[in-house]
């Protein structure tokens, strides 16, 4: 065990522990993201669910929290397809360059990605051009999601 430790770790290779969550993820300091709501819940029942800590899944360095069985199994079968957009950060903060937390019932989905908001106010100013928005942050994503969120002014 400790020689599989050592070469991860001489290669940069960590395993990521509960409250080591990738800066890539907006999650707390239990490694826990979309403040414990269920993404799958999102698509199937077109509203915001508190997930249970019993029901549980970790992806790529992220815990996912989910409201039944069922809709964890529908994650597992597919998670790319209901993991929020950008990590779970605020939509808008990514369009403008900065990691913001989000407010759980500030959401939309488009072309089947889930969009996460600061809180509603924000959702209205992204929602007046959305496209636009999206492609924005889709470009900057990819040199924003490893940086703090300390570094982008949050």
């Amino acid at each position: 065990m400790i020689r599989i430790l050592l070469v991860m770790l001489l290669f940069g290779i960590a395993p990521l522990s509960a409250g080591q969550a990738s800066e890539e993820f907006n999650a707390n300091e239990d490694g826990i993201v979309i403040e414990g709501y269920d993404p799958v819940a999102y698509f199937l029942d077109q509203k915001a669910i508190k997930g249970k800590s019993s029901i549980s899944f970790d992806y790529m360095g992220a815990t996912y929290l989910f409201a039944n069985d069922k809709n964890l199994q529908t994650f597992v079968a597919s998670p790319d397809a209901y993991a929020p957009a950008y990590g779970g950060w605020c939509s808008y903060g990514v369009r403008v360059g900065k990691k913001f937390k989000i407010d759980p019932n500030a959401w939309k989905i488009v072309d089947n990605r889930l969009f996460l908001q600061l809180d509603q106010g924000t959702q209205k100013v992204w929602l007046k051009d959305q496209k636009k928005n999206i492609e924005i942050a889709d470009r900057l994503w990819p040199n924003l999601k490893s940086m703090p969120a300390d570094a982008l002014g949050n």
